[in-house]
């Protein structure tokens, strides 16, 4: 069930997550679009219906069929809604074709929603936090080797410059995931495999049984029986139920698979 959250204080919630200057850049698109839905309204009366209608009007505002790319801030604000809960469905996939959501099992796209655990969640923010604690202790790096006036020859001041470019995209890409970030509950996934699920598949070949639970590429850990739903299993399960066969397209061949059961 939603929580009761007006259109505005979504919005204000939504920005306060993103730094200044990204707040900046997406503050245009997100205040057209709260603004049409209306800031007063409970955003959790949003269906995938009025983001459809959204999308019509800006066609036509536009007289472009095709290019919506400037609609990346309403998709990233839309995900935000969803991970929190201010909103009951992911209504970013309305954002692509009018009222055709996108099926989780479909190649992921730009700007499309980032599938996790509620503890895979957890773990990309705590990541985040401990990376941007870094960020002094890469400046005080840098500084030290610059005190080195001889750049062509400055092996300290080249590694500082590597690892702070190696963190702030490392920062930038979980700051990304975070902002498409959808957690899928079980009443969601109607019996049906996804993200968090753990299924029980039977080998057709081998008549041997495996136990696996899907997770996000950040959470794999195979010594726990964790594998991502982008694996070739996870990518031939989803959204299938019990008692379905699939072809799983693994590096040493084709295999059929049974799911014998799903649970979450």
């Amino acid at each position: 069930m939603a929580e009761t959250i007006t259109t505005a204080a979504a919005a204000a919630h939504f920005f306060s997550s993103l730094d200044a200057e990204e707040a900046r850049d997406q503050h245009p698109e997100v205040d057209r679009f709260t603004e049409w839905f209306g800031m007063d309204r409970n955003l959790g009366e949003l269906t995938g219906a009025d983001v459809s209608t959204y999308l019509a009007e800006e066609r036509r505002r536009l007289g472009n069929e095709n290019d919506l790319a400037h609609l990346e801030p309403v998709r990233s604000f839309l995900s935000y809604a969803a991970r929190l809960s201010f909103v009951d469905d992911d209504l970013v996939p309305y954002t692509r074709t009018a009222g055709a959501p996108q099926r989780h099992n479909d190649a992921p796209e730009a700007g499309s929603a980032y599938y996790v655990t509620i503890e895979g969640l957890a773990g990309l923010e705590k990541e985040v936090e401990e990376l941007k604690a870094e960020r002094p202790v890469i400046a005080e790096l840098l500084r030290t080797a610059m005190a080195d006036k001889d750049f062509r020859e400055n092996a300290p001041l080249d590694a500082a410059r590597d690892a702070q470019a190696h963190l702030e995209a490392r920062i930038r890409q979980i700051e990304d995931q975070l902002r498409h970030a959808v957690i899928i509950d079980a009443d969601q996934k109607a019996g049906r495999a996804n993200v968090g699920s753990t299924v029980r598949v039977l080998n057709l070949k081998s008549d041997r049984e495996q136990v696996y639970h899907l997770v996000s590429p950040n959470e794999v850990n195979p010594a726990e029986g964790k594998i991502s739903i982008e694996s070739p299993l996870g990518m031939a399960v989803m959204n299938h139920s019990a008692g379905d066969e699939v072809q799983v397209h693994a590096p040493a061949g084709e295999l059929t698979m049974r799911l014998v059961e799903v649970i979450g």
